[in-house]
């Protein structure tokens, strides 16, 4: 790779670029999260591979992101180049079987067991906020078997995780006081809050709060997936559902959908193209049609949409963008008598 090259190309491609940590780091804006409201201010760093003997990473301080710089990152950033592609892969493909890359390069599916709750006045709660949320009753079973934990202590003593990733008295108001969904590699909760604004400490005093089970730092694949079953050998398309929150893609599944065959996941914190992408390629998932449900914002505009789909390496798959249209819904995660869906066919 040549690094002047590199430094150049994103100083010209991403927001407030400059120099940090001695020239060791690119520090710009974030494109997964948006940064903060502030257009001056910059969460996200990557590092340049000056001696060309280790890979480029990306650390995002606000959206808690990271993993390394692919040709993927660049399409899902919307700043592709082949040049910087080419030699964004002949890098990793040299670099990324050393030992000091395992940190930003790790995709290991944790074992993991959701089995047990504590059954009190406190879990009742949390299993009755998430049946009020989609209109549908859930046993304790059912929640588990849908990758939802109540109690974030009850997961880590069930797996014997003993190191802690946050400050002992967050950890004890993140179970108190939220409920996770656990993301496909198992090595992440996306964790709802359940209480109102106010009552926990600032620094987790936000609706979704990301917590790392394990010492893992490739954040690309913590995002939630339902457990389904699909048949790879049918000559049908498989149905490839896809949302922005868990709450979503749960009444989606449960309630329109009535738990019919297909993928469900939901972006939680990424976005859309980087989750099609992996299941594309990095599953090698065949033969799909890609329904989209976007919130009803400027994130989910058909402008953003257009501009998701012409990103597709497959031009033939159908997209679908369905829409909550009830009057004073903004998106799916509701019951269903609170769903009036519109369907249009983008290509």
């Amino acid at each position: 790779m040549d690094p002047e090259f590199y430094v150049n190309f994103l100083n010209s491609r991403m927001s407030n670029a400059k120099f940090a940590s001695g020239r060791k780091f690119i520090n710009c804006r974030c494109p997964m999260c948006g940064d903060s409201v502030n257009p001056k201010s910059a969460h996200l760093y990557i590092r340049i591979p000056w001696d060309n003997n280790s890979v480029s990473w990306y650390y995002c301080h606000k959206c808690i992101s990271s993993g390394v710089m692919t040709y993927r990152t660049l399409i899902e950033w919307d700043i592709f180049d082949q040049e910087i592609a080419n030699q964004l892969t002949e890098l990793n493909s040299r670099c990324l079987n050393g030992p000091r890359q395992s940190r930003y390069f790790n995709r290991t599916i944790y074992n993991i067991t959701n089995t047990y709750t504590t059954i009190d006045d406190k879990s009742e709660y949390k299993r009755q906020y998430i049946c009020n949320r989609l209109g549908y009753d859930l046993s304790y079973k059912e929640l588990k078997d849908l990758k939802i934990v109540l109690n974030l202590k009850d997961l880590l003593n069930e797996n014997r995780v003993d190191k802690i990733t946050r400050d002992i008295s967050i950890v004890n108001e993140l179970n108190r006081e939220f409920i996770g969904f656990l993301s496909i590699d198992n090595a992440f909760l996306n964790m709802r809050r359940t209480c109102e604004e106010g009552i926990v400490y600032k620094s987790i005093d936000k609706r979704y709060v990301n917590y790392k089970i394990y010492d893992k730092d490739d954040t690309t694949q913590r995002f939630y997936t339902i457990p389904t079953t699909v048949n790879l050998n049918t000559t049908d398309r498989i149905p490839f559902h896809i949302t922005e929150g868990p709450f979503d893609i749960l009444s989606i599944y449960l309630n329109l959908r009535n738990k019919s065959n297909g993928i469900y996941t939901c972006v939680t914190g990424s976005n859309y193209i980087s989750i099609i992408l992996f299941f594309l390629i990095d599953l090698r998932l065949p033969n799909i049609e890609l329904h989209i449900y976007p919130d009803n914002d400027k994130f989910g505009s058909d402008d953003k949409m257009y501009k998701l789909i012409s990103k597709l390496p497959d031009p033939t798959i159908p997209v679908y963008i369905h829409r909550n249209i009830y009057d004073g819904q903004k998106d799916f995660g509701v019951p269903k008598n609170m769903i009036n869906e519109s369907i249009m066919r983008f290509r």
